[in-house]
């Protein structure tokens, strides 16, 4: 449950402000969101300008999402925020809220507001009077600004372009998670709102869904504030980049690419500044601690050698502590920068060595439920092996791996795991467990004899900090919880891991250590994914097309002995 302890809700329209250069549309003062008594967002000050495109980033749990929330009048904060628009949308993460038991065209004109005004307009035309010439006026301006006698055309212009293949007659509850962000994409594109806010939009995403959506918002006129940890998306749409970093915001007036290289070159200047700075410190206290000896020597020049040319140079000053009152002040005054150093990454996994068969075979399935199955899968998975299903939204990958995990029954055929197969399972859906639990006791409740040390040392891999092993597993943001599941993972011995849209969510620091994880894990990999830098650094020894039920053999030893 969120705790709001205080707000002051203000929401201003105003006339546009032109200045010089450019035409201000909102005006973010002293923004503060306190959530169970932790300052989320802490007193930032920006503005948002006609044409912009900003990618707001930051690490899992700075705020981004809580922002949005805020700047969408979701969230109780304290401050202000001034529009000369009150028309803002925003696309959330989480999708369920959407409502399952409307069809997909129900829904949509439900939302973009098109099925009351339809409505309205009819009554009106069937019963138009001079009284009510002005209602009928102003109901039919509203529908002309939705572009409503074009609505279906635009809708499938869009739902085309985000490759939705369903019916737009289909009830959203029978939808895949990546085609329910299809249709909230598509609510938020056929709006006539000034601002969008989205965040994470490519979550679930197909490739060819992606690629379109990076072309339209990027000739989109309308001002935009994304959080995503895509890469590619951000570098291709925005033209500013804004980093939330301990509640304050950093501004940096470029591209997401020149950003990263910005930020580079920053980190190494600061390390520079912090090695001079701790080399000073060091030196300083060498001599604290010589001339702490040479004191308490006193007098005695012979107990020094003619040649010790250290002990000559401070032989005046034996008999005082002048030099160490100067020394200790001076140590005192250094002023020694908060850094962070990168960590290394070098992630270990608690993988389970037991000898037996670890292999996977899936003969003859067909998975599915009521009107939709998949084409028949019939292949062995080799221990070992890096599995890559691919397809579009809606085709039935995390229908297969749910088949494989054994929480839905196959339509025909058979999952046989051997008998030696341990699996670690990471969803789309990172609230699973239970969620009243403390993160500790959430990572510790299915695992005997744990290394509390070694939870700690991942804990801190991820980012997660000691003081956060105490804090309820709900309140964390979702790459929070996928960073937590992860490190349930890392502890529990097992030897295929199944990854569902694992970089969703995730920060790039988070989504580095996933690279190297992929990269170096020796266990069998049964992956989603549509995070085309992660898909390239997966290098999969099979590709599953679960669309077709085509199998794609790569290079592989292994392979290579079950394809015989």
């Amino acid at each position: 449950m969120i705790d709001i302890l205080s707000y002051d809700m203000k929401v201003i329209k105003w006339e546009k402000i032109i200045n010089v250069r450019c035409v201000v549309i909102m005006v973010v003062k002293n923004l503060k969101v306190i959530i169970q008594s932790n300052n989320i967002i802490n007193d930032i000050s920006f503005t948002l300008n006609d044409g912009d495109k900003i990618g707001l980033v930051g690490n899992n749990g700075s705020g981004k999402t809580t922002l949005l929330k805020a700047l969408s009048n979701n969230l109780p904060y304290i401050g202000s925020i001034k529009l000369n628009t009150e028309q803002v949308d925003y696309l959330k993460q989480e999708i369920s809220y959407i409502y399952n038991e409307l069809t997909v065209i129900q829904y949509i004109k439900q939302v973009i507001g098109i099925d009351s005004l339809e409505n309205k307009l009819y009554e009106l035309e069937n019963n138009l009077t001079e009284d009510n010439m002005d209602c009928y006026s102003d109901t039919l301006n509203k529908y002309l600004a939705l572009d409503g006698y074009n609505f279906t055309d635009n809708l499938n212009i869009i739902l085309n372009g985000l490759n939705f293949k369903e019916s737009s007659d289909m009830l959203i509850k029978y939808l895949s998670g990546g085609e329910k962000i299809k249709i909230l994409l598509a609510c938020l594109l056929l709006s006539n709102k000034d601002i969008l806010l989205l965040d994470e939009p490519t979550n679930n995403l197909d490739l060819d869904a992606i690629n379109w959506l990076e072309g339209y918002l990027r000739k989109l006129t309308k001002k935009m504030i994304i959080v995503s940890h895509d890469e590619m998306f951000l570098n291709s749409i925005v033209n500013k980049v804004f980093e939330l970093n301990n509640g304050k915001i950093l501004e940096y007036n470029m591209k997401y690419n020149d950003y990263l290289k910005e930020k580079e070159k920053e980190y190494n200047n600061q390390l520079e500044e912090y090695k001079k700075i701790i080399q000073k410190r060091d030196k300083l206290k060498q001599q604290l601690e010589k001339t702490k000896v040479w004191v308490s020597k006193g007098n005695n020049k012979k107990s020094y050698s003619d040649n010790d040319k250290i002990a000559n140079n401070y032989a005046k000053e034996r008999t005082n502590n002048s030099n160490i009152s100067k020394i200790s002040k001076a140590l005192t005054e250094l002023e020694i920068p908060y850094f962070k150093e990168k960590k290394e990454l070098n992630f270990f996994f608690n993988l389970d060595t037991d000898k037996g068969n670890k292999d996977i075979y899936l003969n003859n399935l067909v998975c599915g439920y009521n009107n939709f199955k998949t084409p028949t899968i019939n292949i062995s998975i080799p221990y070992g092996s890096k599995i890559q299903i691919c397809g579009s939204n809606g085709s039935g990958k995390t229908t297969l791996v749910r088949t494989i995990l054994n929480e839905i029954e196959p339509l025909s055929g058979k999952v046989i795991l051997g008998s030696s197969v341990k699996i670690g399972y990471i969803s789309q859906d990172t609230l699973n467990g239970n969620t009243n639990d403390t993160v500790l006791k959430y990572l510790t409740n299915d695992i005997k004899d744990y290394d509390l040390s070694m939870i700690f040392t991942l804990l801190d891999k991820f980012n997660i900090s000691y003081d956060d092993k105490d804090k309820p597993y709900s309140i964390l943001s979702p790459g929070q919880r996928t960073r937590v599941n992860l490190v349930k993972i890392a502890l529990s011995r097992i030897n295929v891991l199944i990854l569902d849209e694992v970089t969703n969510h995730l920060d790039k620091e988070a989504i580095d250590l996933i690279y190297e994880l992929i990269s170096t894990y020796q266990g069998t990999i049964i992956s989603i994914s549509h995070n085309r830098k992660y898909n390239d650094i997966l290098n999969a020894s099979m590709l599953i097309d679960i669309s077709t039920g085509n199998i794609e053999y790569k290079n592989s030893d292994n392979i290579k002995q079950y394809k015989k």
